[in-house]
């Protein structure tokens, strides 16, 4: 027991279904995460990837969060938990039980079919499991989990002066990056977050955005043509194997 508490613990965060609340200072994100697991017991080295569209992050969140050590995933709605479930498989390879996890999401606390792949790929390891969710699901999750928190109270704390950014100081006061930025659309790694703003405002990355969204746009149309040929090779082979078997029949 003491050995998996003192293991590695990864985070992953679905920065869209738990974000950062308005006034709160980002820099105390990973502190919080962090007591929150020693309250159980868990001291061991704490890793964060935040996973969103980072278009949509403003930079100061991206800059305080990062000088924390928090590292960010950039990636469209639709493949997030497909991304996640691949980096998962890499990460495990390196990190074997006793190491644990924790899921920041609405979407794994739910049954929606999303995040189905990557719930049965935990749910098949042999790891302990923590979860934060901004709304309490209505049913159970569908992961089993070793403890469960609100993202608002995860993220309470008690020293309300020291801990919350109030717009009137200005801005989030940060050192510099510590965290890496991962373009997930383009397997791009950036080190500093101006060059991550560069790669995501490139042509190339620019393409290969337009070109998932298409894929993505298009694939129910894929989806319901795919179901109407199923449809017809069905009532075909029916049809004619009603023949057949009318044939077998007026030869008796």
């Amino acid at each position: 027991m003491l050995r998996r508490q003192r293991a590695k613990i990864h985070v992953w965060w679905d920065m869209k279904d738990c974000p950062i609340p308005e006034g709160y200072d980002a820099r105390r994100v990973r502190p919080s995460i962090e007591r929150a697991l020693k309250e159980l017991g868990y001291t061991g080295p704490v890793s964060i990837t935040a996973y969103a569209n980072q278009n949509e992050t403003p930079d100061h969140h991206l800059l305080a969060l990062s000088s924390t050590g928090v590292d960010f995933a950039h990636i469209l709605p639709w493949v997030e938990y497909g991304s996640m479930t691949s980096d998962f498989e890499a990460w495990k390879v390196d990190n074997p039980a006793p190491a644990s996890i924790m899921i920041i999401s609405d979407e794994v606390a739910s049954s929606k079919s999303r995040s189905s792949l990557f719930c049965a790929a935990l749910q098949e390891s042999n790891y302990k499991c923590f979860l934060a969710y901004s709304v309490r699901p209505f049913e159970m999750p569908v992961l089993v989990t070793s403890a469960e928190w609100l993202w608002d109270s995860l993220l309470a704390v008690s020293e309300t002066k020291r801990h919350i950014f109030h717009k009137c100081s200005g801005s989030e006061m940060v050192v510099a990056s510590t965290g890496m930025f991962s373009c997930k659309l383009c397997y791009s790694d950036c080190k500093s977050l101006d060059a991550f703003k560069k790669h995501l405002a490139s042509k190339e990355h620019t393409k290969e955005e337009h070109r998932m969204t298409s894929h993505s746009q298009s694939a129910p149309r894929r989806h319901m043509l795919y179901k109407i040929s199923k449809y017809h090779a069905k009532a075909s082979f029916f049809f004619f194997l009603m023949i057949y078997i009318d044939s077998q029949q007026r030869k008796m």
